[in-house]
Formats: structure tokens, sequence, C-alpha cells
């Protein structure tokens, strides 16, 4: 069974109330989010970004099992 480790963030751990949690069965990062925006629907309202083994990604990403996938509030300068 495909088990992903999902690490949360800042408003998006109060949006999920948990900083961490396991999901099964899915295959891609775009499976991912659309798990979690109809999960947690106020993901919808916030940009966030998807980090896959600690490397933030920009495309559709195939996951493997025991993947750790960070979903990451937007950064702030300072």
């Amino acid at each position: 069974m495909k088990r992903i480790n999902v690490l949360t963030f800042g408003a998006i751990t109060e949006i999920t109330g948990s900083r961490s949690f396991v999901m099964e069965e899915i295959d891609t990062t775009e499976e991912l989010k659309k798990s979690l925006e109809d999960k947690y629907p106020l993901l919808k309202t916030v940009q966030y970004a998807i980090a896959v083994n600690k490397e933030i990604i920009h495309q559709h990403t195939i996951l493997e099992s025991d993947t750790t996938v960070a979903i990451l509030p937007p950064f702030s300068g300072g």
C-alpha cells in the first residue's frame, strides 16, 4: 500500500489541524492537491507550494511510497 507522509506549516497547519499525517493511495502531486482541497476546502483560497523530499516542485510529480511531501505557505521576506 502506497503511503505518503504529509507535513504542513504555518497557515496550512491551521487549516488542516495537524502538522503531519499520512495519505494512502495517492500517485501524483495533482492527486494529492485535489484530495487535500476536497478534504480542506479553505486550501483553495490560500497559495501554497509543494515540496517533495525537501525539493520544491513546479510541475506534476509522481509520488513513490514513503515519500515525504511538505505543504508550504507563502514565504515572506525580511
